[in-house]
């Protein structure tokens, strides 16, 4: 299993980041969480189809987790796809949803895939993909919005994404993380439903999380000062996410 920064910025994006988004490569086809800018060409840096990505799961309704939409709804249909696509966005948001696709004119175009809208409830933890060695679930966050971070379990290993969200008790309870991507929108100043750097190294238990990948970070924040307090064998854990860079699960 490989997992793509597809963006790696706050919701001012960067000068050098997208706004953050991720790609899950499987076997059991590709899944994109949120959609930030230019997915088609990102997936073309990849070397990767439009039709690998079996589904998109959009962890929340803010602008910068889910603008590329419509970008990659045409390149799919330019590309000629014919299999549908699964969307999952809470069912409060199900309405907005078809409703933007609908704006969108794809019955025009005319699309020769059907794009299929699943909704969760996002209070209520729930798996949403799985076969025998892969399970993709969802688990509520603390944010400013419903919001849900990810779970990905994949032959015994698991990875965590924290989404937009405050410190979250749901996180810290889990008894093993191999990897945790976790939003940092700051290093160390407080700012409401987002978690500091300095916050995440101070809550959460590092005898259960292994690697810890930092997201949704803001230019000139000083990251490094943080790290400099952190003793080495938990600094050896950590490291900034870069785009495009993927980890191994």
């Amino acid at each position: 299993m490989e997992i793509v920064f597809m963006g790696t910025a706050c919701a001012a994006a960067g000068r050098d980041r997208d706004n953050t988004s991720l790609l899950l490569r499987s076997e059991i086809g590709s899944t994109m969480i949120d959609i930030g800018g230019n997915p088609l060409g990102k997936l073309k840096r990849l070397d990767m189809r439009t039709d690998e990505v079996a589904r998109l799961v959009l962890t929340h309704g803010h602008i910068d987790h889910i603008y590329g939409l419509p970008s990659l709804l045409w390149g799919m249909w330019l590309d000629g796809r014919e299999k549908p696509l699964d969307i999952y966005c809470d069912e409060s948001d199900r309405d907005w949803v078809k409703s933007w696709i609908g704006m969108l004119g794809m019955s025009e175009w005319p699309a020769r895939y059907e794009v299929v809208v699943r909704t969760y409830a996002w209070k209520q933890p729930s798996v949403l993909v799985s076969d025998s060695d892969t399970e993709l679930s969802i688990f509520p966050g603390r944010h400013a919005v419903p919001t849900v971070g990810v779970k990905l379990k994949h032959q015994g290993k698991v990875a965590v994404y924290s989404s937009d969200t405050e410190l979250n008790p749901v996180i810290k309870a889990m008894s093993r993380i191999d990897l945790l991507i976790h939003e940092a929108t700051t290093a160390s100043r407080p700012l409401a439903s987002h978690s500091s750097l300095r916050e995440i190294i101070l809550y959460y238990d590092w005898t259960a999380v292994r690697r810890l990948a930092l997201v949704h970070l803001t230019d000139d924040e000083p990251y490094d000062e943080v790290f400099a307090e952190v003793p080495h064998y938990i600094r050896s854990r950590m490291r900034l996410a870069q785009d495009l860079e993927s980890e191994l699960l």
